[in-house]
């Protein structure tokens, strides 16, 4: 595999209205797929070529590093794929809720909750979970209970990020009703931390590191909150149904995208700092916050049969988060987890790659490297 920074630079900026209708800026990159044919991992589809792109909204994020470094894999796998790059995660939510795009880097608790409102999707990817990466920002010398009665800032209510800020409040004994919050982008909590509009807030990435060079501290992280920033990709359910070699192959694209990574680790910085404008130090700070995952990872994550064992398990991890939901009267009911969680397709990949024989179920071989890690 090889990637070169100056062909992400083949980035389109135009008009929104001209895409997709709704009035803010969005990047497209469109990668059209060579003839090459798709390796077919047993998941059958009439999928051809002249089809249309499959988009992918997500927001400027080092986390979805595994799918902008697809790039190359995209073609070669014979899979066209368009990025829609928005200015915040809240945007990009509301293009995949409005059928506007096929697919979402999203973080998990949204994924959840627009499930409950009938936005019907798959899971087929993690990205990456949150470590330090996500950290509620605030003036010096406070702590989170010096919150009571202060105004807060979350990236919009009843998501992750509310979920988030409320978890870290409970930490420190304080309540929803002991705090006031402000629906503010995380991009915007430097601004709104200057102006005196908040006394706190939720933010990442370089919006994160500019507050602590602006003197602000960091008064907590999702580090201290196990599992409710998990970064994940999903796709429409209709378009999983409906073009799953097309789906096979993006899943194995952003698997060879990890694996470049791993491997070319400062070419990776610079290729993420031309695509999303940022500084090596921007790009290195978020990096040092989050576990990005790989295949193995991602069979973990997904086995339904490690949940009771496996803290960063998806079923484990979700029903927390759904309860969480549910209590607070988001949510009807704890979903069926089997129906948002896709694993078919890393498990193809897992099994095709000569991981898995006939004897040796994904579920005993990953069982038995969490058990090695911990002996």
């Amino acid at each position: 595999m090889s990637i070169e920074p100056k062909k992400l630079k083949v980035v389109v900026f135009i008009s929104a209205a001209a895409v997709v209708g709704i009035g803010t800026a969005l990047s497209l990159f469109l990668m059209q797929p060579d003839s090459t044919s798709n390796s077919n991992l047993g998941i059958q589809s009439t999928t051809t070529t002249t089809t249309r792109p499959i988009r992918i909204a997500f927001s400027p994020w080092v986390g979805n590093a595994a799918l902008v470094l697809a790039a190359d894999e995209f073609r070669k796998n014979n899979v066209p794929v368009e990025f829609v790059v928005t200015e915040n995660v809240t945007k990009a939510g509301e293009l995949y809720a409005n059928g506007l795009v096929d697919g979402l880097s999203s973080v998990y608790t949204n994924t959840i909750f627009q499930n409950s409102e009938g936005v019907n999707s798959k899971l087929v990817w993690v990205f990456d979970y949150s470590g330090t990466a996500d950290a509620i920002v605030g003036a010096k010398n406070i702590t989170i209970a010096d919150l009571k009665g202060k105004k807060i800032s979350v990236e919009g209510l009843n998501t992750f990020s509310h979920i988030f800020v409320l978890q870290a409040l409970a930490k420190a004994g304080l309540y929803e009703k002991d705090v006031q919050f402000e629906n503010i982008p995380g991009q915007d909590v430097l601004k709104a931390l200057n102006n005196k509009q908040i006394e706190a807030g939720h933010t990442w990435g370089p919006t994160k590191l500019a507050a602590i060079q602006s003197g602000y501290n960091t008064l907590t992280t999702a580090k201290d909150v196990v599992g409710i920033i998990t970064d994940v990709l999903i796709f429409n359910s209709k378009i999983v149904d409906s073009r799953p070699d097309d789906i096979q192959a993006i899943i194995e694209s952003i698997s060879q995208g990890k694996e470049y990574l791993d491997n070319n680790k400062e070419n990776s910085s610079q290729i993420l700092s031309d695509f999303y404008n940022m500084s090596r130090d921007e790009v290195r700070d978020g990096f040092e916050g989050i576990q990005i995952l790989g295949l193995e990872e991602n069979v973990e994550a997904m086995n339904k049969s490690l949940a009771s064992s496996n803290m960063k398990s998806l079923y484990r991890s979700g029903t927390t988060i759904a309860k969480y939901l549910l209590d607070r009267g988001q949510i009807r009911q704890i979903p069926y987890f089997d129906e948002i969680i896709d694993p078919r397709f890393v498990d193809a990949i897992y099994e095709n790659d000569g991981n898995s024989s006939n004897n040796d179920s994904v579920g005993s071989r990953i069982m038995t490297s969490i058990n090695n890690s911990h002996s």
